[in-house]
């Protein structure tokens, strides 16, 4: 049998340091390992929607990101894969901040020796695949089955509807519960507010928070109708609900069927509007997700006119890092590709051919993730005010 290579993610600017983490693997590590080296977080996000990896070293000092932000950033993009965090601060409080926040260890650049580096990773890949084997014996439980059940009654039964537009979405859960969400919310002059959401990690207490999520924004939009408002209001009450271990990366849309227009905010959930042929219009994140900090703002993006064969979606985590047996992961584009594809079709099947597409690459092994998406076809049947 050969033996398995642990493959590691280097972010880090400093070619001093790349060496450095080189060499002080190479003289310890007595396994097999492939290291990619990247320079930006950036080209980490990219490399993470395309590849799986069993560790990521993480400098949080980089040209496109400073700080306790690239963590955040990055755990929201990494999923189940722990991060170490590299650094050449000295600093305690934000040391413990991290840790408290999902990082595995805080090493300081400078006080980083052979056997620190290696014990740390092989710790930090250890405790991941504990917990992964805990939470496959918890999730047979009787609780988790009845609690799946509930949870899943606070999903849309059907899909709403909207003069203009055609939508559609679906939830296939990787666990007993779901950190996942997606919802329709009647909004104010008549609007429709698309929600789609995922709360890291897995487990009770994610779903509870995906729970405590559905009812602010449920609540908020009765009062409001700018969607960087209901969503800047909501993070303020889930700050303080929310643990260090726990954040929500969400998006919501309100559409307008009188002018056929959309609004987006979006805290760390990237969404994609498919325009007729191959244009794509890459809906990016307005802030932070939301439960990191009380005091985050998340805006609107500016208004967009839709037009007749536009596809919006939305799509959380569990559809890019679904992994082939080879451990290639499906990707940002080949689910677009997919959706492209058949969208002569209404978006339920769109979506349950994206799915079918998903377990096809997976070859039928059980997700890792769960997968959630949101589409919504703009139509014909649209008369104006």
């Amino acid at each position: 049998m050969a033996e398995r290579h642990v493959k590691l993610l280097l972010v880090e600017d400093d070619p001093d340091d790349v060496w450095m983490m080189r060499n002080l693997l190479g003289d310890r590590w007595d396994e097999p390992f492939d290291m990619v080296h990247v320079e930006l977080l950036s080209a980490a996000v990219e490399r993470l929607a395309e590849e799986s990896y069993d560790i990521i070293l993480l400098d949080l000092t980089l040209p496109d990101s400073r700080g306790l932000e690239t963590f955040f950033a990055m755990h929201a993009q990494a999923g189940e894969t722990p991060i170490v965090v590299l650094s050449g601060c000295d600093d305690e409080q934000i040391a413990v901040k991290a840790v408290q926040a999902g990082a595995q260890d805080y090493l300081v650049k400078g006080q980083v020796n052979d056997r620190i580096l290696v014990r740390s990773i092989r710790y930090a890949i250890e405790r991941g695949r504990r917990r992964r084997a805990e939470e496959a014996v918890r999730d047979t439980s009787e609780e988790f089955r009845a609690a799946r059940e509930i949870q899943r009654r606070l999903y849309p039964a059907k899909p709403p509807d909207l003069p203009g537009f055609e939508i559609a979405g679906a939830l296939f859960s990787a666990k007993s519960t779901a950190g996942d969400y997606f919802d329709y919310i009647p909004m104010l002059d008549g609007c429709l507010g698309v929600v789609l959401g995922d709360v890291s990690s897995h487990g009770m207490g994610p779903a509870l928070l995906m729970s405590e999520t559905r009812a602010c924004l449920r609540t908020l939009a009765e009062i409001h109708g700018d969607v960087g408002e209901i969503l800047t209001r909501a993070n303020r009450l889930l700050a303080a609900d929310a643990s260090d271990q726990h954040f929500i990366t969400l998006a919501m849309a309100r559409l307008d069927p009188r002018d056929r227009s959309m609004v987006y905010a979006s805290a760390g959930q990237r969404g994609y509007l498919l325009h007729p042929g191959l244009d794509v219009t890459v809906l990016d994140s307005t802030s932070l997700p939301l439960g990191v900090r009380a005091e985050t703002v998340v805006p609107a993006a500016a208004s967009i006119a839709l037009q007749p064969g536009d596809l919006l979606t939305f799509f959380t985590d569990g559809v890019v890092e679904a992994e082939s047996p080879g451990r290639v992961r499906f990707g940002v584009a080949r689910a677009l590709q997919a959706i492209r594809s058949e969208r002569d079709k209404p978006p339920r099947e769109i979506i349950e051919a994206l799915h079918q597409e998903i377990l096809g690459f997976c070859r039928n092994q059980p997700l890792r993730d769960d997968v959630t998406v949101v589409i919504v076809k703009v139509t014909d049947s649209f008369r104006g005010p």
